[in-house]
């Protein structure tokens, strides 16, 4: 396996509204990069990075737009970032909140990706580097990335403020001065990383007025963790979320993420003391055990959202891991 990072589901913002807009199909795209459609009301799930590359470059091809990524990135703002994004613009000025940005992205956001900040002479450039192994894609989601650093940056220095230069990785694109247009800046291509370049002095820009607090201390505390590329069953887990979106996972779903046989990812697994029917009834009780708490839900309801066929197999499934039927543990919950 090449190294996988993962993403939250939140950074896709607001992607199926502008495939609809442009009269395209959202679950048309969702189906052919393989993923769950529903998985835009589930923000904290996560996303591998080549699979995310993918959603990207399938909506271009959707809809016939080069610069898919970039006209995403007009729609979106720092609350598509959840706790990372609220987090990163607490800061006092422009300077700390970049460094919060670069400290914080791989442990609330997106594993195998630095950002990284070099100041010279009179510039500042803010850069974007996936490490993960997947090529397709890659330029939409360098798009969307830079577009989410130019608006971290407009909270200190205003809602119109564009960088001088925008610079991509990759070849350029045919429709460079459209793409000018979107972003409002001149653009760049090179051969490394994705950047945005101004004006080092726009570094201490403090903010006209304290940010009241968007989330509370312990947030950063309860926030899990983007899975570590280096450690299967956080990989495995984070797939087997991922499916139960939809439907109950399978070993040939994961397996086939991961590039590898089910021979292979079960003696992988194996090899670190876990089995895979272990990994995803943990994923499904703890999935369970969060669609109970909405009252709202049926029964049979919250069965069907983990892939189950009806309420008593799911029933018979929960009295197992906890010894009392969904229903007493839901009202045990609601007399605390």
């Amino acid at each position: 396996m090449g190294r996988r990072g993962f993403t939250r589901a939140s950074t896709l913002g607001p992607i199926a509204d502008v495939i609809a807009g442009a009269g395209g199909s959202p679950k048309r795209v969702f189906s052919r990069a393989d993923l769950p459609l529903s998985l835009l009301q589930t923000p904290d799930v996560f996303v591998p990075l080549k699979d995310h590359f993918n959603l990207l470059l399938q909506s271009a091809r959707e809809l016939g737009d080069e610069l898919f990524g970039a006209r995403l990135g007009q729609m979106v703002s720092f609350n598509d970032l959840g706790t990372y994004g609220r987090w990163v613009v607490q800061a006092p000025t422009l300077l700390e909140s970049i460094d919060r940005a670069n400290r914080s992205l791989t442990h609330l956001l997106q594993s195998a990706t630095v950002l990284s900040l070099h100041v010279e002479d009179d510039q500042a450039t803010w850069s974007y580097d996936s490490k993960d192994s997947a090529s397709e894609g890659r330029q939409q989601n360098e798009m969307l990335a830079l577009c989410f650093m130019v608006e971290i940056a407009r909270e200190y220095l205003g809602g119109n403020w564009v960088p001088e230069r925008f610079i991509l990785g990759g070849s350029p694109v045919h429709d460079r001065g459209g793409l000018e247009q979107l972003i409002g800046t001149n653009a760049a291509f090179h051969d490394g990383a994705g950047s945005i370049v101004f004006d080092r002095r726009l570094l201490a820009t403090r903010r006209s007025q304290p940010r009241e607090a968007l989330f509370s201390p312990a947030e950063l505390g309860r926030s899990i963790d983007v899975p570590d590329p280096e450690d299967l069953q956080d990989t495995v887990s984070a797939l087997i979320e991922l499916e139960l979106t939809e439907r109950l996972p399978t070993m040939e779903w994961v397996a086939g993420k991961l590039d590898v046989s089910e021979r292979t990812l079960q003696r992988q697994l194996e090899a670190t003391g876990s089995r895979f029917a272990e990994l995803v009834q943990s994923a499904v009780q703890r999935r369970a055990s969060d669609l109970l708490q909405d009252s709202s839900r049926s029964i049979t309801s919250v069965a069907f959202a983990l892939g189950y066929s009806d309420a008593a197999h799911f029933t018979r499934a929960f009295k197992r891991w906890t010894g009392v039927s969904p229903q007493s543990w839901r009202s045990r919950m609601q007399g605390r």
